[in-house]
């Protein structure tokens, strides 16, 4: 009866599955670059490096500005003349009205605005780059757990026959007890047995289920979407040291970065250097200005009309803070570029050990699936074998371990490799192009 209980239960289960959508990696990683909130965030901030990469932003066009003002005052005048002549007026009033328009504009400061320019390109640069790297690592996050969700489907699926070879040895054992060739402390050894093996597949039922929501999350969807996924984890074997090396050194978007950074610290060293240079500015404006007051011999005061000018800036003494502004810069400079060649050491670090546990893991999957049929074969017999009654309850619970922990382990073996599968190829740029 209580068999009959477990395959309804999954038979109800299969069937609520096989109406779930079915979704792909390539489907998954769509649905993830579309919505995950992580990759919308890094997109805008690209955006807004991309706004401020103008040459109005690097001061190299002019300001044009309009304006007007208009001021009254009550104030208690008094003067006097040396001829005499004189104004008491206690309650004397002003008005002041001035409106217009001002141009003004840099004609020359070093190059600095020329500089600055080619810094805030390269900072969209590193916005562009940070906005790739959020989704390389996005992507290697989704495919992580799209393929947790293929191994822990898989080893419910394991799970799942260990509950039918109990079910099978509960009923040989409980045939026997009835029929008095049997004990009744082995029935109830194997129903106990049973027991723990129906609480370990509901148990992993919730893990696989948990897995699921948890890539719902990172897609940014409704953590309760129902889907299925793919039963199979498929790793590459062909990947080569000597490619991925390569590829790293070329496309790895953090040392690509490294090397804007330090792109931009020479310009900083640049601007540094062009402070110390002279400033030409320009000004040209049209004006009107009218006065009317009663605290001045001067009634009615207007003009208006254009005016145009240039300044010459030229830095003497500052208290040498340019210069120890540029030599700051300069070893700033420096800095960049043992930070990146530090990078490069250690993601080659990473790489060849990374590498090898690959390799490793290549290797445990043949050892592993090999075992497996060992372990599938010996399962075969110990079942015919139990039935004629061969062999012992507790020699047939010992094969169905070792054939849980070799299932168990090939799943896990080929779960590491495509982790470290994606691990090779998030290093050397080519997860995404």
């Amino acid at each position: 009866m209580k068999r009959n209980l477990i395959t309804a239960l999954f038979l109800s289960l299969i069937l609520t599955l096989s109406s779930q959508e079915l979704m792909t990696l390539s489907q998954a990683l769509e649905i993830g670059l579309a919505n995950n909130y992580g990759i919308n965030m890094a997109k805008n901030s690209y955006r807004i490096s991309g706004n401020n990469a103008s040459p109005g932003n690097a001061g190299m066009l002019p300001q044009i500005n309009a304006n007007a003002g208009y001021t009254k005052a009550w104030l208690n005048a008094k003067v006097e003349m040396q001829n005499g002549a004189g104004l008491d007026n206690p309650w004397a009033q002003s008005d002041l009205f001035t409106t217009g328009v001002y141009l003004n504009w840099t004609l020359f400061d070093g190059l600095g605005m020329f500089i600055n320019y080619d810094k805030l390109k390269r900072m969209e640069e590193i916005g562009e780059l940070s906005f790739k790297v959020e989704v390389e690592n996005t992507l290697a996050a989704i495919i992580a757990a799209y393929y947790d969700i293929v191994r822990q489907k898989q080893e419910t699926d394991i799970i799942r026959d260990q509950v039918d070879i109990s079910c099978f040895r509960l009923e040989l054992a409980r045939l026997r007890f009835e029929t008095g060739s049997g004990s009744e402390m082995e029935f109830l050894k194997a129903k106990v047995e049973l027991n723990a093996d129906s609480a370990a597949l509901y148990k992993q039922q919730t893990v696989y289920l948990n897995s699921k929501t948890s890539l719902n999350d990172l897609l940014s969807r409704d953590v309760n979407t129902p889907y299925e996924v793919k039963d199979t984890i498929l790793v590459d074997y062909v990947l080569q040291y000597d490619s991925l090396r390569n590829s790293m050194r070329a496309a790895n978007r953090n040392i690509l970065m490294a090397g804007k950074n330090k792109e931009v610290n020479y310009l900083d060293m640049k601007s540094a250097r062009a402070k110390q240079w002279p400033n030409l500015d320009f000004m040209a404006g049209y004006g009107y200005y009218l006065s009317q007051s009663g605290a001045s011999f001067t009634k009615y005061s207007r003009n208006f009309g254009p005016t145009l000018g240039i300044t010459a800036t030229m830095p003497i003494y500052d208290g040498r803070n340019l210069n120890r502004e540029y030599k700051n810069a300069k070893i700033s400079l420096e800095t960049s570029g043992l930070e990146m060649k530090q990078l490069e050491s250690r993601l080659e670090t990473y790489l060849a050990k990374i590498y090898n546990d690959y390799r490793n893991e290549l290797r445990m999957i043949g050892f592993e699936r090999e075992n497996l049929q060992l372990a599938m074969k010996n399962m075969d017999i110990a079942k015919e074998s139990y039935a004629v009654g061969s062999i012992s309850s507790l020699q047939l619970r010992e094969i169905q371990k070792d054939l849980l922990n070799a299932n168990t382990r090939l799943v896990t073996a080929e779960y590491t490799a495509k982790l470290t599968e994606t691990a090779l190829l998030l290093l050397s740029g080519k997860l995404i192009k």
